[in-house]
C-alpha cells in the first residue's frame, strides 16, 4: 500500500499538460517596461474565429503583463508580445477486433490537436526574449471553468517571473 501512493502521484504529475519555455539569458530585463500585443497569427482561422480567439485570450494576457507592472505602449514599446493558437488534425484508425479477430466495423476519428504559444520579442533588437507554449488539448479537457484560456495563460506566464524594469526573477509572481 505504501508504494502505491507515490506511483499514483507520479502518474498525475506526468499526465498534466507540460509547459515548454525558452528564455534568452542575454536579454536585458531592466530595460523592459512596456509592451504591445500583435494580433495572433491566424492563417488557419477565418476572420470571425480569429476575432473570437483574440477577444477571449487577449484580456488574460494583458492582465498578466499588468500584474508584472508592464504598460501598453502602441508607439514605442520595449517588448512585442505575440500569441498564437496552433492546431491541426490527427487521424486515428482503430479496427475493433473481436475475440476471434473478426473486424466488426472500422472506427476512424479525426481529433483536433493544438497548443497555445506566447512570445516576447525585444522591439529594438528583434530578438526573442521569452517564449512559452502548452498543450491546449490536454489542458482544456481537464478544465471545467467558464473560460479555460485564463488558466492556460496563467500557466504560461508562471514561467515568466520578471517584473517591469527588474532583472531579478520574482517567484511571488507564480500563481498556483
Amino acid at each position: 500500500m505504501n508504494f502505491r501512493l507515490p506511483l499514483v502521484g507520479l502518474f498525475f504529475c506526468f499526465c498534466s499538460p507540460r509547459v515548454i519555455q525558452y528564455q534568452n539569458e542575454k536579454a536585458n530585463f531592466v530595460n523592459y517596461r512596456s509592451f504591445y500585443i500583435l494580433n495572433s497569427k491566424s492563417d488557419h482561422l477565418n476572420v470571425a474565429e480569429s476575432n473570437e480567439v483574440n477577444n477571449r485570450i487577449k484580456p488574460f494576457i494583458i492582465d498578466e503583463m499588468n500584474r508584472r507592472g508592464y504598460e501598453i505602449d502602441s508607439e514605442n514599446p520595449d517588448l512585442i508580445l505575440r500569441f498564437e493558437i496552433i492546431y491541426g488534425s490527427e487521424n486515428t484508425n482503430n479496427s475493433n477486433l473481436s475475440r476471434f479477430n473478426m473486424v466488426y466495423y472500422p472506427r476512424t476519428s479525426n481529433n483536433i490537436v493544438g497548443a497555445v504559444l506566447i512570445e516576447l520579442i525585444d522591439n529594438n533588437t528583434n530578438k526573442l526574449v521569452w517564449q512559452s507554449s502548452i498543450d491546449a488539448d490536454n489542458a482544456m479537457k481537464k478544465r471545467n471553468e467558464k473560460d479555460p484560456f485564463k488558466k492556460l495563460v496563467i500557466r504560461l506566464f508562471n514561467t515568466y517571473l520578471y517584473q517591469a524594469g527588474n532583472a531579478i526573477p520574482n517567484e511571488q509572481l507564480m500563481i498556483k
